[in-house]
């Protein structure tokens, strides 16, 4: 084992032993996403309000979804050059196709331009591609407005965190603290109060104030650029109207061939997750209007401009020299692998990188900072269960992909001392028993 192991080993230890700990953000978090797991794999499943439960909805479109994805995969380059040209020619939206993240975030900049705010909603995209730490570094002030993201911005928890309900593990008594320490308000510890003061004060903000707004997109429509947004807040949908200019920030996976197939994969991110989207967006372009003599106006009421910047960076790579995250193209961003994932039961926000929590998360973090980020992140804690592939709505065996990092990581001596010597006695014995 490689000195670099050792340090990043002890690391890794660190950190399970301050979880284990009372009264630490981590051993917080650790119990709240245990509990939370449980209840979300039993509860009622949608079925007040559907006639088939959560998994028989993704089990009954499952197969024609994962050729959907199969299908753009081996078609990458024709449907990203169909979706560039009609949201071009026919949308009247500003597309980018940036090459490299670097590229994107440079793209970004000058689209923000003098503006030193920007509102966005929630996206795993915009870390991904790096616009987040570009913001910062250019001293750009960040509105959140997803509740969860707005509570984790008050509260400045720098953790990882569920990236669907990121602020999900804070007490109503703890946040109604908060309120009173930063913005005076007192406030009966109680949801609705809490999102009534949110409501009477920032939604003004987000109605009058909003020049730029960031979002990414659950889904694109590669045969008439549709881009499709679903939320349950009506955040996104204020801030893909009452602003000046929307941008749009994704990585080319979310490309998809049909708008059926996008409002499809956005409805399935709901179920499975069982909730539901109170709100789903279909945006073809800024708004317009032709009231005066039928002549074609951009800018009503809704956004002047739309910019839509589509990211490559490692994804046409990844496809072209069959990289061992390549199966990782037809991930939908569902992230309810989480629930069911063993390391992320046992660990919480251990099992985790600044993506968020569980595989997924530690696979962006790979790709983008290699396999010592991968290690540090707590990749020896998977357990290779697969229960994530048996739950995948596209069957992507993130478990196998883990393997083939494990396999690079013990390569390069960054194996944990107890797996090293546990290998050698297979080697040496041949049995890994005592």
């Amino acid at each position: 084992m490689s000195e670099k192991g050792k340090e990043l080993y002890e690391e890794v230890k660190q950190k399970i032993n301050i979880s284990q700990k009372e009264d630490t953000l981590e051993r917080q978090f650790a119990d709240f996403w245990k509990l939370a797991c449980t209840l979300k794999v039993r509860q009622h499943d949608m079925r007040y309000a559907y006639d088939d439960t959560s998994r028989e909805f993704v089990e009954k479109y499952k197969d024609h979804l994962i050729k959907v994805r199969d299908d753009f995969i081996e078609n990458m380059d024709h449907y990203v050059k169909k979706c560039i040209e009609v949201m071009r020619k026919v949308n009247n939206m500003e597309v980018h196709y940036a090459k490299t993240n670097e590229e994107a975030q440079k793209i970004f900049m000058e689209e923000l331009g003098q503006n030193k705010v920007i509102y966005k909603s929630k996206s795993v995209e915009a870390k991904d591609i790096g616009i987040i730490d570009v913001l910062k570094e250019n001293n750009i002030e960040i509105k959140e407005t997803d509740l969860g993201d707005v509570l984790v911005q008050l509260f400045k928890y720098e953790l990882p965190s569920f990236q669907i309900g990121p602020g999900a593990h804070f007490t109503e008594l703890e946040i109604a603290e908060k309120i009173k320490a930063v913005y005076g308000v007192e406030l009966e510890p109680k949801a609705a109060n809490i999102v009534d003061y949110f409501r009477n004060t920032y939604r003004k903000e987000l109605l009058n104030d909003v020049k730029v707004s960031l979002t990414s997109a659950n889904a694109i429509s590669a045969e008439d650029g549709t881009i499709v947004l679903g939320e349950n807040e009506g955040n996104i949908s204020l801030l893909t109207r009452a602003t000046e200019k929307h941008i749009v920030v994704c990585g080319i996976t979310k490309i998809v061939p049909t708008l059926l197939d996008a409002v499809l994969i956005t409805k399935l991110q709901s179920r499975i997750n069982n909730v539901s989207f109170r709100y789903i967006s279909l945006i073809s372009g800024p708004s317009n209007t032709s009231d005066i003599q039928g002549t074609s106006v951009q800018g009503m009421y809704g956004a002047k401009e739309l910019v839509v910047i589509l990211v490559d960076d490692w994804r046409t790579e990844a496809n072209n020299n069959d990289l061992l995250y390549k199966e990782f193209l037809k991930c939908i961003g569902c992230r309810s692998c989480n629930f069911i994932c063993t390391a992320s039961r046992a660990f919480g926000n251990l099992y985790a990188s600044k993506y968020g929590l569980g595989a997924t998360a530690i696979i962006r973090d790979y790709i983008h900072y290699g396999i010592e980020a991968a290690v540090k992140d707590g990749l020896f804690l998977c357990t290779g269960c697969e229960n994530c592939y048996h739950w995948c709505p596209v069957s992507i065996n993130l478990g196998e992909i883990m393997k083939s990092i494990k396999k690079e990581a013990t390569e390069k001596g960054l194996c944990p001392p107890p797996l090293d010597e546990y290998k050698e006695k297979i080697f040496k014995d041949k049995n890994p028993f005592k």
